[in-house]
């Protein structure tokens, strides 16, 4: 089983560092009035109290037989998304957060999958296969 460490580390300087640009270009694509604003996380595990921002979670890793003859590992992480109270247009946001999140995942090449892999409620899960 691949060490989630290395992964924990990309995942962390691309959802603080790289998020927000995705942000940025979602506005600017949609360009509809609803706007989204970048997460105020400075860290993975920092317990922010600002909205909006996302809670971390490492759901599950699976290390099947078939896994581990090609040496592969699958991490299915979680973000918990957080918007103010009372939110207009709360699914629009979501799919839209959702989105960029996605556009900055995908941009990654030291693993083999990288994908959203469902969503309930405010929550999205990412499925990483290293």
């Amino acid at each position: 089983m691949k060490s989630f460490e290395p992964v924990y580390k990309e995942l962390e300087f691309l959802l603080i560092n790289k998020l927000s640009e995705n942000i940025e270009k979602i506005n600017k694509e949609y360009n509809d009035g609803i706007i989204i604003k970048p997460f105020e996380n400075k860290s993975l595990e920092e317990n922010c109290i600002k909205t909006p921002l996302f809670t971390f979670n490492i759901e599950e890793t699976e290390y099947s037989e078939k896994d581990r003859i090609i040496e592969n590992t699958v991490f299915i992480i979680s973000l918990d998304i957080k918007l103010q109270p009372h939110t207009e247009n709360k699914h629009f946001l979501l799919c839209r957060y959702y989105e960029a999140i996605e556009m900055t995942i995908n941009n990654n090449e030291d693993w083999q999958e990288c994908k959203i892999s469902g969503s309930k409620e405010n929550k999205v899960f990412i499925k990483i296969i290293v």
